[in-house]
């Protein structure tokens, strides 16, 4: 789990209906992707009513209310406005800031190429 399909050890949907499918041996393959995408339709129709999801220990995703504002488009540095829109935030719960924060960020490891990447500190 975790080593994930998309090639940057993220986490992806699939490994996600494989842990239920691990964890649950009564379920199929294919009941546990169902469970899955109805807790992911769940929380995307929630959000898309302008509700918010609260997760115990986990978080709370929000629909913001974003005013309009000038700024910069970044390819050719003029000024813009950015009008207002309905945007998605995140707000961790203490626990899971506590065990991302504890977690040490490891150093890439050399690999046939040479050496790990100069970090910035």
């Amino acid at each position: 789990m975790g080593s994930g399909k998309t090639g940057g050890g993220g986490l992806t949907k699939a490994d996600l209906v494989d842990v239920v499918y691990d964890r649950h041996g009564a379920l199929t393959r294919d009941e546990a992707a169902e469970i899955v995408e109805a807790i992911f339709g769940t929380v995307k129709t929630t959000l898309g009513h302008g509700r918010a999801v609260r997760i115990k220990n986990f978080g709370v995703f929000e629909v913001a209310d974003r005013a309009g504002r000038m700024g910069v488009n970044p390819a050719s540095g003029k000024k813009m406005f950015i009008p207002p829109h309905r945007g998605l935030s995140f707000r961790p719960a203490a626990r899971l800031r506590k065990q991302v924060a504890g977690r040490k960020r490891r150093r890439p490891e050399a690999t046939a190429d040479g050496p790990p990447a100069p970090r910035n500190n």
